[in-house]
């Protein structure tokens, strides 16, 4: 369950400016290594100690044993203590699964939920969670993926450049979808799970309703598409690890 978390710094010298940038640089990375929703948090100045205020993605994911090196070195300086207050309106609960048998990187339109579905429970898996992808050590390539999504999508939803958008977002060729399909073979290869990116394959029709929504083949290779039960898709091409809602289905 997403939580709202008190986090007091106390720094352990005297420049108050320094301790000001040291603490929003910290907040950024732990929103970058997924332990918080957002690194533009407000922050409470006590004169000795600050206190930022944050959206935190798990009951245990401000624990120190998921900090990376960056975060540890910068916690050298301060005394830190965590303090949950309450529930975060608006958020269900996380996915607790032991194992998954799949992953679904799911199209969610904000920047603030995790987009890594669990295949069994249907239900966010918090960055903690997974792996870092390639050499990082944090979660940059999968924040700036879903940041740029969204960033399509926005334009799309404004209608600017609504043919170049629309594209972007629903064509398995086109330049975005292929970056997902890049980050979602790497997370298959850290993962040694299925990992599939869904892609909206019928932008721009949702109100219409039109039977010829209906997916039944993959529009990258052409074959059959498999059906599954998940919440954010029920088919998908196990050759070219793309996933669909279809809601004709």
């Amino acid at each position: 369950m997403y939580k709202i978390a008190k986090l007091t710094f106390k720094p352990r010298f005297e420049d108050k400016n320094k301790s000001a940038e040291m603490i929003d640089d910290v907040l950024w990375m732990l929103y970058k290594n997924g332990q918080i929703t957002t690194g533009e948090c407000p922050v409470e100045d006590y004169g000795e100690y600050f206190v930022a205020t944050v959206t935190t993605t798990d009951d245990d994911s401000l624990e120190r044993t998921y900090f990376n090196e960056y975060i540890l070195e910068y916690f050298v300086d301060f005394d830190f203590d965590i303090n949950i207050v309450a529930n975060a309106m608006g958020f269900d609960d996380c996915c607790h699964c032991d194992d998954h048998s799949y992953y679904i990187i799911a199209i969610l339109y904000d920047e603030i939920s995790s987009h890594i579905i669990c295949g069994n429970c249907s239900k966010e898996i918090p960055l903690i969670k997974i792996p870092y992808l390639y050499n990082e050590k944090e979660h940059y390539s999968m924040l700036e993926f879903q940041s740029m999504y969204n960033s399509v999508f926005n334009l799309w939803q404004k209608c600017l450049s609504d043919r170049f958008t629309k594209r972007q977002l629903a064509d398995t060729n086109s330049q975005l979808i292929k970056i997902g399909l890049e980050i979602r073979e790497e997370l298959e290869n850290k993962t040694k799970k299925p990992v599939y990116l869904s892609v909206e394959h019928d932008i721009g029709e949702i109100l219409k309703r039109k039977p010829e929504r209906n997916i039944d083949c993959c529009p990258k290779c052409g074959k059959k598409l498999k059906d599954i039960i998940n919440l954010y898709a029920n088919k998908v091409c196990d050759d070219c690890r793309l996933a669909f809602f279809d809601v004709c289905d």
